[in-house]
């Protein structure tokens, strides 16, 4: 792909990922608003619980569709995505349900199913260099939720559960939509179960997901032990801070994403991993800027934004920013490995990232609370950064020599 090219869906994304993280915002400021700190926390479990799902079910609705669907071709890949989903939905569903009875367990299996079957077509929409699709989908999805959170807030439910009700009301819109772009742009599509198309991307998908499962735990475990040690409203601050450094990685996802679907296409070549170093670079300078832009930032706008009980979530983003720095880089190097098939390198720096995330929130959390939960994510996210920055410089090195 020519460097024009490149750059023109960089920013063709960059710029729907724009859009949507400003509704996104909106989504985070809504129920900052209306539930406050434990009904934000009571979400931000909600959506985790939802990630460890999708975790798991993208083993056959994620990169492996993208990586699969010009060598198998979509009829085989669409059944088992569809089966996996469900079957997985249903086993996650009844686990969370005994042993969390707060986890609405029936609309978390609903909305579960929606979300895989809605990334399966996403993931396609990616292996066919059909961005515009892509970035089209995940835009219209927030504002439906924002519009059926409220609708559901004001005329049937006021309790938080608004926006679960909300959140599958917007994802079946979405979905529909989904298989009408991919009934136009994959002709003669079946339904069929191969033994070979579904050993290969078990596979692979497999080794991709559990990077992206342990990845998981790295990002939001520390979720889970605030809300043990110190219940729903410390998740529901933390999250906020953890959400707004995050929503940084948009420049990291755009590139990332953009420099998969082109390094699967090319494969392992100079010129792949020239790309890779350059975009690297751009991911780097944006995320930086963007981010002395939010620490510039007076303390009082957070509590103006998101209301009384949030004013700590400077400190949280103050305290992620070298972490998500390092992540935002890390990012670009860890697509470029997972098109290539090196996902033992992804599994490696997750493993050791996790080690990091498990030993330092049992010691920092109790001790320090939400400043300890930050030190811990930026900790974690630092360490599996730099393993993936030294394999990438090695392999680089090595291909020269």
């Amino acid at each position: 792909m020519s460097v024009i090219n490149l750059k023109s869906n960089i920013i063709q994304t960059m710029a729907g990922k724009s859009l949507i993280l400003l509704l996104n915002f909106v989504v985070v400021v809504l129920s900052t608003r209306l539930w406050g700190t434990e009904g934000r926390g009571a979400v931000a479990l909600f959506i985790a619980n939802l990630g460890l799902i999708s975790s798991v079910t993208n083993i056959f609705t994620g990169s492996s569709v993208s990586y699969f669907l010009s060598k198998a071709g979509l009829s085989k890949l669409i059944l088992p995505a569809y089966l996996w989903v469900f079957a997985i939905a249903v086993i996650l569903g009844i686990v969370f349900h005994i042993y969390d009875q707060t986890t609405p367990s029936v609309l978390l299996f609903i909305v579960a199913i929606l979300i895989g079957f809605t990334t399966f077509h996403s993931s396609v929409f990616i292996g066919d260099q059909r961005v515009g699709y892509y970035n089209l989908i995940t835009v219209i999805q927030p504002v439906f939720l924002i519009a059926a959170m409220l609708l559901f807030y004001y005329w049937v439910e006021k309790s938080y559960f608004a926006y679960f009700y909300g959140m599958i009301t917007s994802y079946i819109p979405v979905f529909i939509i989904c298989r009408l772009l991919t009934g136009k742009t994959q002709k003669n599509i079946s339904y069929r179960l191969d033994k070979s198309a579904i050993k290969d991307t078990f596979l692979f998908g497999w080794q991709i997901e559990l990077s992206s499962f342990l990845q998981f735990f790295n990002y939001r475990l520390s979720f889970y032990f605030l809300n043990y040690y110190l219940g729903t409203s410390s998740v529901g601050v933390f999250s906020v801070g953890v959400t707004l450094s995050e929503a940084i990685w948009i420049v990291s996802r755009s590139i990332s994403l953009v420099q998969y679907s082109n390094v699967v296409k090319q494969g392992d070549t100079k010129d792949s991993r020239e790309e890779t170093k350059t975009t690297s670079k751009y991911s780097f300078f944006i995320t930086l800027i963007c981010l002395v832009f939010i620490l510039c930032l007076p303390g009082q706008v957070f509590s103006f934004v998101f209301g009384e009980g949030f004013e700590g979530v400077k400190q949280v983003v103050l305290l992620l920013s070298p972490g998500i720095l390092a992540i935002a880089v890390s990012n670009v190097y860890g697509n470029y490995f997972s098109a290539i098939g090196k996902t033992k390198i992804l599994i490696l720096k997750s493993s050791i990232g996790i080690v990091f995330t498990v030993g330092l929130s049992i010691w920092l959390i109790p001790a320090l609370h939400i400043p300890g939960a930050c030190i811990v994510n930026t900790s974690s996210y630092m360490v599996s950064s730099l393993i993936l920055f030294w394999f990438f410089y090695r392999k680089n090195s090595m291909s020269k020599s």
